[in-house]
This record gives structure tokens, sequence and C-alpha cells, in this order.
């Protein structure tokens, strides 16, 4: 897709970019960036069917729009932070393909994958420029200048999973990422009788919920729990690309944080956190909360809680409406920002609902001790109703939903199950989760998250796989489960 016939200004004065067209110079379009840091670096660069206009600022922040081949018209503007300093864009030929190298202190390689835009942080730090050479001692590579000097390099084709370590100086509970807003939102724990630091006690933005609890106010009840050596839990606010925490709540000191999850309503993204308030006389807890917050990108804003009788131990949605495990209760809510969050209907037959996951307006719940059942949620008539069950004794770890008939399990003797809902003419039949594949892994499997550990089908071949499963164990291995054909393999 050719666009040398547009010429693309970016403005200091205004902090705008402007798209001229040539060779008459012609103004088409004005486009307003917002702020005050002006424009660095520029540029039009065609991917796959698209082209695309980026443009730089100095404080690392990236630009990038869609821009018509035809008219020369910006549409589509998005924003993501590739560094905190000034960055320049170079394009280079790779691979029979375009890429755009972000130079900055976290160089980046940008480059189209089934048409969506992918940004690949490169394993150096601190490139100030770069330039691609193509020789016969070098071909197809890449000259990058650096603090430190010249290296010559080459963009790798293989695909390799990167791992970075992130020091929070506190033990991280629970993890959500909000696509909207870049951001990760983490419950962490921190131990009080630790003097180390951590991030939850050096961030500039602090707020606290202590004052919900007792009447007493914000400073006495952190005293008190210093004095205890208690637990203080948090909930984290994470960028994505800088992994800088912009800010940190605190929970009250006996309120632990349980669950999180990014929840989408009315054109706005919220991070909702169940909580349980813990007394060590009890052998349950007997009182939570259900928490939304709202980040906008410089404040994190509660805008509802809701007080619950048991501990929050899980939390997602289901046809736009939150649910929330809660002791023995599957309990749905509704929420609207002006009036909060009000509890539409429950199911109790549960003995502890401590994992949910939601298909449409089917419902799996990980039972504590009695396996799994599956619940539907009649919406018109706002009530849930239990339509099939696996009635084996089974210690529930994590579950996850295949398919409409086929559900993952994970249960505490390191086995892997899988059960699929019968279609029988019997009700008993219908009624039943029917046993139809196990695995012994030999860990403990405590999250499943659909996803895969590199890009999907990067050639464009077709897929060997349909859907893939990542599972985590509690001695660390991250590891897939892929279905082919209908049938479920591990593949380590």
């Amino acid at each position: 897709m050719d666009v040398s016939k547009y010429c693309a200004v970016g403005c200091w004065v205004d902090g705008s970019i402007r798209v001229y067209s040539l060779p008459d110079f012609q103004q088409l379009q004005t486009h307003e960036l917002g702020g005050e840091i002006v424009v660095k670096s520029i540029l039009m660069c065609p991917f796959e069917d698209s082209s695309y206009l980026m443009a730089t600022l100095g404080d690392g922040s990236l630009f990038y729009c869609d821009i018509d081949p035809e008219t020369g018209k910006l549409s589509k503007k998005k924003k993501i932070a590739l560094g905190i300093h000034s960055t320049t864009l170079q394009l280079f030929h790779a691979f029979d393909a375009n890429h755009v190298f972000a130079s900055s202190d976290r160089p980046t390689v940008i480059y189209s994958n089934s048409n969506k835009l992918v940004f690949s942080t490169v394993n150096m730090q601190d490139v100030n420029h770069m330039c691609p050479i193509n020789t016969a001692a070098y071909p197809d590579a890449l000259a990058l200048v650096s603090s430190s000097g010249l290296i010559v390099g080459s963009v790798a084709a293989i695909q390799k999973l990167h791992i970075q370590t992130i020091p929070l100086g506190e033990s991280p509970k629970r993890i959500a990422y909000q696509e909207a807003t870049s951001t990760y939102g983490i419950i962490t724990m921190r131990n009080n009788n630790i003097s180390a630091p951590s991030v939850s006690t050096m961030c500039q933005n602090i707020t606290d919920s202590s004052d919900v609890v007792n009447g007493m106010d914000p400073d006495s009840r952190f005293k008190k729990d210093a004095a205890n050596n208690s637990e203080v839990h948090n909930l984290l606010i994470m960028d994505k690309k800088t992994y800088e925490v912009l800010h940190v709540h605190r929970f009250a000191p006996t309120e632990w944080g349980l669950s999180v999850f990014s929840y989408h309503c009315n054109e706005k993204d919220y991070f909702v956190v169940g909580t349980a308030f813990v007394n060590e006389e009890d052998s349950e807890s007997k009182d939570g909360r259900l928490i939304v917050f709202r980040w906008d990108g410089t404040t994190l804003n509660q805008v509802a809680s809701h007080d619950v009788k048991g501990a929050v131990s899980c939390v997602t949605e289901v046809c736009g409406k939150i649910l929330a495990g809660i002791n023995n209760k599957v309990t749905v809510f509704e929420f609207k920002e002006e009036d909060g969050l009000k509890v539409e209907c429950k199911y109790h037959n549960t003995l502890m609902a401590v994992y949910l996951r939601a298909r449409g307006q089917f419902i799996l719940v990980g039972d504590l001790l009695r396996s799994m059942a599956l619940l539907v949620y009649k919406q018109l008539e706002g009530r849930l109703e239990d339509i099939a069950k696996d009635y084996k004794a089974n210690w529930m770890t994590q579950v996850e939903i295949l398919d409409d008939d086929t559900f993952l399990g994970a249960e505490h003797f390191n086995n892997l199950f899988v059960c699929t809902k019968e279609g029988g003419m019997e009700e008993e039949d219908r009624r039943l989760l029917k046993l139809a594949g196990q695995f012994h892994l030999g860990e403990n499997a405590n999250v499943f998250r659909e996803g895969s550990l590199v890009l999907k089908n990067p050639s464009g071949a077709p897929p060997l796989v349909h859907k893939t499963i990542l599972y985590g164990s509690s001695t660390g291995l991250l590891d897939l489960l892929a279905a082919s054909r209908n049938h479920y393999s591990i593949c380590c």
C-alpha cells in the first residue's frame, strides 16, 4: 500500500501532526496529540494490508494511527509507552516484511502479525540510533549505536519466551490485566514485621481502606497493624510497558485481598476486587467486601463497595454482570456507577465455591471438595440453576471451560481430568458431568489461562491446534495444554 504521496509533519507549537499531499503540499488533516511534550520522531509505514503513521514524543510515548492510502485521513489513534526517554523510529526490512526499530532506553522492534501490530522488546538497553546494513560480511544486519559503542546484529526469526523479573519486595497473590488502560492490577501481601523496602511503601500515590473498619482513623489502624505484626494486603496499579507502580491502595489491616479481575461496563473499565476480613479465632471468614475501582490514568478511585457475609474467593463476569464466589454461595451482582453494587441472585448448593469460569450464560464452579458443577444464568428470570455435576469428591485447585460441552479440572493429588456434558435421553444422564479423560501431572496446577507462549501461527499456515491452555503450578512450572481434533495433549 503506497503512502509515498503524503507527507507527515510533527509540530512543536501546538503538539499536532499534519498530513500534506505531495507534490502540491495541500494540508489534508490536523491531528491533535494533546499534552505539552513535543514530537521527536515521525514515520509512515505500510504493514501487510494496513498503513500506519507513527509519532514518538520526548517522554517515550508512541502514538500510532491508521492512515487511509487513498485520502490520507487518520483514524483509530492509540498510545503506548515504549520507554521514559526520547524515542527515534527507523524503518528496516527483514523476513520479507517491513519492521520499525524504536531506539530508546527500552529499544523495541515493531512489526505486524495477522494485521495486528506487535511490539517486541530487544534484549539491549539504551540504543541511541539504528541503521540497517546489508553486506557480504553482514547480510540483513542492523548497526546499533549505544553509549558503550557500536553493535552489529540481526533480528532472530525464532520466537523465544523472554522472562523478566520485576522485584516488588512483597508477595504477589493475584493479577489481572486491563487492556484499555495498559495496566496490571496486582494484589500483594506485605509483612509489617519486615523492614525491607517494598513497592507499596515507596510509591508516591497511596490510598487506603482502613477507615471503613470499626470507624477508626487510617493512621491508628496502621499503627495497630504494625504492633501486631499482621499482614497488609495491597492493590498495585502497574504500567504494562515500564513496570512502574503508578498507585497503591492498602486494604485494612485485617482485610485480605483474594481475587481481582478487569471489568468493562458502560464503555468504562474497572478493577473488581474481592476481599475477606480475617479473624484468627474463626475457621473461615465471616465477612468480606466486593470493591470496584477505576483507574483514570493518574488516580485510582473507589467507585463502589458492597459488604458480604463471607470471603470473596473468586470474581469474574457473566453476561455483563459481576459473578462472585462467596464462601458456599455463587452470587450475581448488577453494577451501575451511580447506584453501586446490587445482588441480583444467588446459588447456595456448594460447600465452598473457590473457582469460577463463565462462557456465555454457562458457569463452571470449582468446589473445594465437591469437584465441578455446571450452572446456567437465566438472565431474563434473574436466577442461577444447576444443570450438571461431577459427583466425585475431588479437592479442586482450578477449573477451565474448554468448549460448550468439555470442562477441565485440576485436583489436589496432582491430576488433571476432563469431564463432558452428556446429552442422553434420561434426565439423570443429562445432569451428569462424565469423566472423559485424566492425566497424572505430578504438579499441583493452580491456574489455567487460554493463551500461548509464542505468537500463534506466525507463518499464516493452517494451525495444527485449535485451542491452547496455559497452566501454572505451585512449583513454578509453566506449561501448555493443546487441543487437536478433539484430543488434548500436554506440550512440555
